[in-house]
């Protein structure tokens, strides 16, 4: 685990002379390469050498009656030997932060690794996708850039607080649903209450990154019922909240986790007991409901150095009365006619819709994708997840939407569309395009900003 991680105080104090050391050979380096000719007035004053505190060693005799010029590259060199510290000290800084902040999660012990190892979707040391995936599938002739993350178009996100009910836990009776936002859902079946991807703060590590846009009526985890199992689809920020997991630990009876990711989870004051870790099509059956884990085209990790260290994946969430499919975050693929031929019909599939792009097109999907991939499902009713919450991508907040039921309007695909915080079950749920009212405002807005 990361928590059982330590430096000895002697090496650290090593590891810092060498790293002082090094930067005082860079900046000698420097200065001897780039500035050992130097020219005052049109004139050669020749070459001069510095010991590692920048004292001049030698120079010709022009040079030496030049005092302005030998203090200018002293001066210089004292920068550089500043800006070299600066530079240490903050990666020293960030190393220490993914290494050792919880936020960032656990690592497996030797025994756990073995299990992973076991798992025919680990290949040397690393998960990976059914079929070859990139997570970068940028075009050459792509012309986003970081500046457009910089300067956004006025109503890429919205003005005001989202409309959403207030949830009242009692309203989540038996087969009802609730969507809280992103990719995080209530359900109760079989008189169990499951909770998917459970973020209620920020999607990122970072305090200043990822924040959440506003509602009306926002909810805490006080605010909830009794939970007795969270299923987890992967362990990114935007799904698996570390803040919440913490006081989820106490409240929650069963955690349902793909592989890997139990080591996040107990770093976080999970009881092992309570965290059941399953590979793609292993299932468990919790007080009469079967969860299973299916295929999903995606990535993981949390830190710098863990890409697809962990599992990624969809559940399948089958009761007596009740079939429903969690996408997780998916690019398209196959498996999802495979898993809707073995484990379809569903009566719902809540389905990423959000956050795609061009330049990541195998990784998540574009919401024409995610209308067929309900039809390869088998599902009655598809309700879009993973948009409205997060400012995760390029593209507008509601432009998931707006291309999702134009799509499934094509194509005679029912779409559920409640509000956040709104109870609903399979066959009673709102398909008011609710966000159509908002964008009437936010142009409202933009059409007076640039009259």
């Amino acid at each position: 685990m990361r928590a059982g991680r330590h430096f000895d105080p002697i090496d650290l104090e090593v590891l810092w002379n060498r790293l002082v050391t090094l930067v005082d050979e860079a900046a000698y380096a420097i200065i001897r390469t780039s500035m050992s000719k130097v020219v005052v007035e049109g004139r050669d004053f020749g070459v001069m050498l510095y010991d590692g505190e920048g004292n001049l060693l030698a120079a010709d005799a022009s040079i030496a009656s030049k005092p302005g010029v030998v203090s200018g590259l002293i001066d210089q060199m004292r920068v550089l030997k500043y800006l070299g510290y600066t530079v240490i000290i903050c990666v020293v800084v960030t190393a220490f932060f993914v290494l050792y902040a919880p936020v960032f999660g656990g690592s497996q012990s030797p025994e756990r690794l073995q299990r992973l190892k076991q798992s025919k979707h680990f290949v040397d040391g690393k998960f990976v996708n059914q079929m070859a995936t990139s997570v970068s599938t940028r075009s050459p002739d792509s012309k986003t850039s970081i500046m457009d993350w910089v300067f956004q178009q006025d109503d890429k996100n919205p003005t005001k607080p989202l409309p959403s009910r207030f949830f009242d836990p009692d309203m989540l009776t038996e087969g009802k649903f609730v969507w809280l936002g992103h990719s995080t859902l209530l359900m109760k079946t079989n008189a169990v209450v499951i909770m998917t991807d459970p973020v209620f703060n920020r999607a990122s590590p970072i305090p200043v990154i990822g924040a959440p846009f506003p509602v009306h009526n926002p909810m805490s985890i006080d605010d909830l019922p009794t939970i007795d199992a969270v299923i987890i689809s992967h362990d990114h920020y935007d799904h698996l909240d570390y803040q919440a997991i913490k006081v989820l630990s106490k409240r929650v009876s069963h955690f349902f986790v793909p592989l890997g990711v139990k080591a996040h989870l107990e770093r976080w004051g999970v009881v092992s007991e309570n965290i059941s870790e399953l590979d793609w099509y292993e299932s468990e059956v919790y007080r009469g409901v079967r969860l299973t884990l299916a295929p999903a085209r995606h990535f993981s990790g949390r830190g710098l150095w863990d890409r697809n260290s962990t599992l990624w994946g969809s559940w399948i969430i089958a009761s007596k009365t009740l079939k429903v499919y969690f996408s997780g975050d998916s690019g398209y693929s196959d498996a999802f006619k495979a898993i809707g031929q073995r484990y379809g019909p569903f009566d719902i599939a809540f389905l990423e819709n959000g956050a795609y792009n061009l330049d990541w097109a195998q990784i998540h999907m574009m919401p024409e994708e995610t209308v067929q991939a309900s039809i390869d499902l088998n599902a009655r009713v598809l309700f879009p997840i993973h948009w409205s919450k997060f400012d995760l991508a390029l593209h507008p907040w509601d432009e998931p939407a707006i291309r999702l039921t134009k799509e499934a309007k094509k194509r005679n695909i029912t779409v559920a569309t409640p509000l956040i915080g709104e109870p609903f079950d399979v066959n009673h749920f709102s398909e008011t395009r609710w966000w159509e009212s908002l964008r009437t405002e936010i142009g409202e807005v933009v059409r007076g900003l640039s009259g």
